[in-house]
């Protein structure tokens, strides 16, 4: 038996997901299109590039399982395109170029599957929903130049390499380019994630298990067209288009439970504002909330300090409870926070944490163990580790995503640089010393209000620390 290996990002791999319609990406689908002669093995990862890749154990199983006679189908460029040295490769230059794309893709993936004997394929990137109808150049993979990270077309980039090298290229940019323009923005909204059962929520990144199966279908046609030996006369079940069959495939989370949530929030009875950014307190605090246990003020410097004593709030598996300093944005306006944060005083303890929090819910001084909003922070976790703690983390459909070591001990007294911002495809957060850390945080924060989300500053338990140089900028 062949086995057809399928490598990318987001849009090509599986998810867990608790949304009304759930994220699937098409290489969850390919199978439905093989016959039993080829296994397909899916080990794309959500968020990363052809570059950040190659440092996951998936990547080790690639290299050590592809054999004689397997195919390789290769999905990267969502990713490529961030501005983070993690993740950036060059969509200028050619295969012989170190740092590009198309190098990248060919030194790494390519050539390793050739010398394995297996049979590679590439794939454009899919395009990123328009929900005017009217392209952007982001939606199509066109991007401009960004301080030392240039710009370039990463569509444009895989074809030429294909070319360059004879691999066969299926277009997916322009196949969903042109099936959108025919459906309309009013339909391909039903072919993406939905976080909630509101529309508004709608992830235009993002497919459900409808729109992967379209692109899995137009995958496979195209893989029956191109004549590959041991896998074109293996592809089955093309004679109808799922597009055709909605109410057959667009099938919603049957354990997706709605959750009723106001955004216009009061102000707090206890806490005053700090200039547009409001206080609260709020989830797993163990009882009711008071200005004793919780402080949301200024310093004597007129900096912002917020603290929890005695217990009080946590960041853990199940439960989370925070103070917090908010502002409420716009779903649709993109991000960047930063701001410096000192710790006065702090108790190692693995449920501590401070830093920055964009979320998708928020409310106002209640003890509420019961919920559980989604989110991504800009802070520590597991401090006892201490070089090892967490240096951000997220809340994605419940369950806490980690990301890398601070790779430095938090400690009183010190100072730590922060950095939290929003792009249409999820969330970068940045903690000290730490990388900016993209992977696992590309989600939309839509579930429970899907026209906002709550930016700005927090500390969780025992903890008591200043945030100054407080800045926050739109993104083009």
């Amino acid at each position: 038996m062949s086995t057809l290996w399928v490598i990318g990002d987001s849009t090509v791999s599986s998810f867990e997901d608790k949304y009304y319609y759930p994220r699937y990406g098409y290489g969850t689908m390919l199978d439905k299109y093989l016959n039993d002669n080829v296994k397909v093995v899916n080990i794309a990862l959500s968020g990363r590039s052809s570059k950040s890749y190659l440092s996951e154990p998936e990547y080790n199983t690639l290299i050590n399982g592809m054999k004689q006679g397997d195919y390789l189908l290769i999905g990267f460029g969502h990713n490529d395109e961030k501005t983070e040295k993690e993740r950036y490769t060059s969509p200028v230059g050619d295969y012989m170029t170190e740092g590009t794309f198309a190098n990248t893709l060919y030194v790494n993936y390519i050539r390793k599957a050739r010398n394995a004997g297996c049979y590679p394929i590439l794939c454009t990137p899919i395009v990123r929903r328009s929900a005017s109808g009217e392209w952007k150049a982001t939606e199509l993979h066109i991007t401009q130049d960004v301080a030392q990270y240039k710009g370039g077309d990463y569509a444009l980039a895989v074809r030429e390499l294909g070319k360059a090298v004879g691999v066969p290229v299926i277009d997916m940019t322009q196949l969903t380019r042109d099936e959108y323009e025919k459906l309309g923005s009013d339909n391909t909204i039903y072919l993406h994630a939905w976080p909630s059962n509101n529309k508004l929520s709608v992830d235009n990144t993002h497919t459900n298990i409808w729109g992967a199966r379209v692109n899995a279908y137009m995958i496979m046609s195209a893989v029956k067209e191109l004549n590959i030996s041991g896998l074109s006369e293996n592809v089955v079940n093309i004679d109808n288009n799922p597009l055709d069959y909605k109410e057959k495939f667009l099938v919603s989370n049957k354990d997706y439970v709605p959750v009723v949530f106001s955004d216009k929030l009061p102000d707090s009875r206890l806490f005053k504002d700090y200039g547009e950014y409001k206080a609260a307190v709020f989830g797993d605090v163990l009882g009711e909330v008071d200005d004793t246990d919780f402080t949301l003020g200024t310093d004597a410097n007129g900096d912002m300090n917020i603290a929890v004593r005695n217990n009080r709030g946590k960041i853990s598996a199940v439960t989370d409870g925070i103070a917090m300093y908010y502002k409420k944005v716009d779903i649709t306006e993109h991000f960047t926070l930063t701001a410096t944060v000192k710790v006065n005083k702090i108790f190692a303890n693995d449920q501590v944490s401070f830093g920055l929090m964009v979320r998708d819910d928020c409310y106002i001084d209640k003890n509420m163990p019961d919920i559980l909003g989604d989110y991504v922070a800009a802070a520590p976790l597991f401090i006892t580790k201490g070089e090892k703690a967490t240096a951000t983390f997220a809340r994605r459909s419940g369950q806490l995503v980690l990301g890398k070591d601070t790779n430095e001990v938090i400690k009183e007294g010190g100072e730590y640089e922060l950095m939290l911002s929003s792009s249409s495809d999820g969330y970068a957060a940045k903690f000290g010393k730490g990388d900016v850390i993209t992977g696992g945080y590309d989600f939309k924060l839509t579930a429970i209000d899907p026209a906002h989300v709550y930016v700005g500053m927090f500390v969780s338990r025992n903890a008591d620390v200043i945030f100054s140089n407080i800045k926050y900028t739109k993104n083009e």
